[in-house]
């Protein structure tokens, strides 16, 4: 599942042996007549970076999914406001629903892990977040800055 502001990955070891590497897309908003398919690169190639928790603590990016099937979100950053309205919707999933399913909810982002606490105090998020603050992770998958909006009269496309 991929949203055009956020970037969000499901793995698995047991799909990887089955599928291959768990692979990534980045989707942005283009023109209705543009087809050209989005990049898709393969997870693997942040194997080497790391996240920051909430109290400054490195931890290699690959130990988030290596056991696990995991949801990773991506944020453009903690103060997009549609970002955050997304992770609002996300504090909203009850977490006896990913223990059951076995799935860990991980969200990323790129600022200072100092910034961690009061985002997930605003948004309500109570699931495991983390930061890329030299946003190693975000430049290994080719995840882009900004994001290009297109409009076709009162439709957003």
């Amino acid at each position: 599942i991929v949203t055009s502001l956020l970037k969000i990955t499901i793995m698995s070891a047991s799909l990887e042996k089955t599928l291959g590497a768990p692979q990534t897309v980045q989707i942005k908003r283009t023109p209705q007549n543009q087809h050209d398919p989005p990049p898709i690169t393969n997870i693997k190639a942040a194997k080497d970076c790391f996240v920051v928790n909430c109290y400054g603590r490195k931890i290699p990016f690959p130990a988030l999914y290596e056991k696990t099937k995991t949801i990773l979100v991506f944020l453009r950053h903690f103060l997009c406001y549609t970002c955050r309205d997304y992770v609002e919707d996300l504090a909203k999933i009850p977490e006896k629903y990913l223990k059951d399913a076995d799935v860990r909810l991980i969200v990323i982002g790129q600022s200072s892990h100092d910034h961690i606490q009061g985002f997930c105090t605003q948004t309500g998020y109570t699931h495991e977040m983390y930061v890329d603050p030299t946003r190693s992770i975000y430049k290994s998958l080719q995840m882009k800055q900004g994001e290009i909006f297109h409009q076709a009269g009162s439709v957003l496309v």
